[in-house]
């Protein structure tokens, strides 16, 4: 089965006290055609197309390109995101209501997302940045699936230090295609969290949320082996962890390097019955984040 893979071990640290305070760096590093060991011991084999990436500051983060690393410098309060509109729900001064949305794209949503300052530090309603992913296609190549590989000790969401997760399982991340990359699928990763009891805030008198629709959402439950070579193209796009696809040039004069560009948005979700009423800052966990992404080959023809 031919793979191109990116592993971040440890991608992000996410601190979640009485204002949710986020910190830590965030590794990268990129898959090639041979096989490299990192500090983790996660072996990256490279085996077919090239994938490549690259990423952009964002809400509260800055990218250091030298060292490939991602770094929060604020704290995180609860809100909401619709993956369905790209907006952000900030919560009223009293929690009790929505008051106001803020669209990922808008020319003031850093500003937007800046609650209050504790002790120098800023506090947003949600932490941004931007990834884009490239595929290299060789000659006679098919379209390239983009996968969130769940599988075991892949993608995950874990309690720092251990026990049982509590109010981490109102985390999420979510994966936002910009609007150049009308190939890209916005999904929700929810991987401490059950999909009944995920919900989402989708305008302005929706406080109590909204159910994600099928396929949507990534929850505690989807561990399922990623798609091979052979699976038919409708059963692969249908998946959960399917995030959009590449699509090979049509024409050997045409550009080979085809992108996919995200907006990656992490929040604590305010409609989550583990986040509502939490007063105390000894109840908040670290959650630690993973995230593995592959490419697969979907090409395939559509079984009758």
């Amino acid at each position: 089965m031919k793979k191109t893979r990116i592993i971040a071990p440890a991608l992000a640290i996410i601190a979640f006290s009485t204002a949710a305070s986020i910190a830590g760096s965030v590794a990268w590093f990129t898959a090639s055609r041979q096989v490299t060991i990192n500090a983790g011991n996660y072996a990256v084999v490279k085996t077919n197309s090239d994938l490549t990436y690259t990423m952009a500051n964002g809400c509260g983060t800055t990218v250091d390109v030298d060292t490939n690393t991602v770094t929060f410098s604020g704290k995180l309060t609860h809100g909401s995101f619709s993956h369905a509109s790209g907006t952000v729900s900030s919560a009223s001064a009293d929690g009790k209501s929505i008051a106001k949305g803020t669209l990922l794209t808008a020319n003031d949503f850093n500003a937007q997302m800046l609650v209050t300052t504790i002790d120098t530090t800023p506090v947003y309603t949600a932490a941004t940045f931007k990834i884009t992913f490239t595929v290299n296609f060789g000659q006679g190549e098919k379209d390239k699936g983009l996968f969130l590989n769940c599988t075991a000790s892949q993608s995950s969401f874990s309690v720092s230090g251990g026990g049982d997760a509590v109010t981490a399982k109102g985390f999420r991340m979510a994966f936002f295609p910009d609007t150049a990359s009308t190939n890209g699928v916005a999904k929700v990763f929810a991987d401490l969290q059950t999909n009944a009891k995920c919900s989402y805030v989708n305008g302005m008198d929706n406080y109590g949320g909204t159910a994600y629709a099928s396929g949507s959402l990534i929850d505690s439950s989807w561990d399922n082996a990623l798609p091979d070579d052979e699976t038919a193209r409708a059963t692969a796009i249908a998946r959960n962890d399917y995030l959009g696809y590449f699509a090979a040039p049509a024409t050997p004069s045409a550009d080979p390097n085809v992108s996919l560009s995200y907006y990656v948005v992490a929040w604590f979700e305010g409609t989550d019955e583990n986040i509502i009423n939490r007063d105390l800052a000894s109840e908040y966990q670290t959650v630690i984040t993973k995230l593995v992404f592959d490419a697969v080959d979907i090409n395939a023809p559509v079984a009758p």
